[in-house]
């Protein structure tokens, strides 16, 4: 069957925050991929939402042709049992549904925050100084951190953050971005990858 020349591909996300950096860094990524047409993205959010109006969402979505599904969730803890729980709260319903091959789950451990940290140059560029050394090593902390070096955390830092983000630079030092980033990769040549993989090296 022949595929459409256009992918259509959805960011499920908890807000503001999540839905800025994940559209910058997929577009980015798009960018150092040749592909016939650009793909079509929607980026919604769900905070507060029940798990059943996730899945929800992917439902409408479905009628709209949209081909791919990503749910990225702050897992607010490093801890791999409590991540592997909310993953199966998520993964279960979709196989009982048989979406498991249109979404992947991306844990963002704790919070995304944890990918702009893994690009230093980024934030050296953003914040027009060199980060500290012994600031570097409190990544336990990722918002207060950020606070910490740039003034503030608000929606204005994180523009400015975000023009500067290299994808190749942070999947080499964060788990969770790397699949997020082989992912979109593979959905935007219409391959489905696992719905979730634990991320070893993103859970200290």
């Amino acid at each position: 069957m022949k595929q459409s020349a256009q992918r259509k591909i959805a960011f499920l996300v908890d807000g503001d925050k999540e839905k800025l950096f994940v559209e910058a860094l997929a577009w980015k990524l798009v960018a150092r991929q040749r592909l016939a047409s650009q793909p079509c993205f929607a980026t919604l959010r769900f905070a507060d939402t029940p798990r059943e109006g996730i899945f929800s969402l992917v439902e409408l979505l479905l009628t709209k042709n949209y081909q791919r599904f990503f749910i990225l969730f702050n897992t607010g803890s490093t801890s791999r049992r409590r991540i592997s729980l909310m993953a199966s709260e998520l993964q279960e319903p979709l196989v009982r549904v048989r979406l498991e091959d249109k979404v992947s789950l991306i844990p963002l451990v704790p919070s995304i925050e944890r990918w702009v940290l893994a690009d230093e140059k980024a934030l050296e560029r953003a914040s027009g100084t060199r980060v500290p050394e012994e600031l570097w090593h409190e990544r336990g902390r990722p918002e207060e951190v950020l606070r910490e070096l740039l003034g503030e955390w608000g929606p204005r830092e994180q523009k400015r953050v975000a023009r500067y983000l290299d994808p190749e630079r942070i999947r080499t030092r964060d788990a969770s971005f790397d699949a997020f980033a082989r992912a979109l990769q593979e959905a935007l040549v219409g391959r489905a990858p696992p719905l979730f993989e634990e991320q070893d090296s993103a859970v200290p």
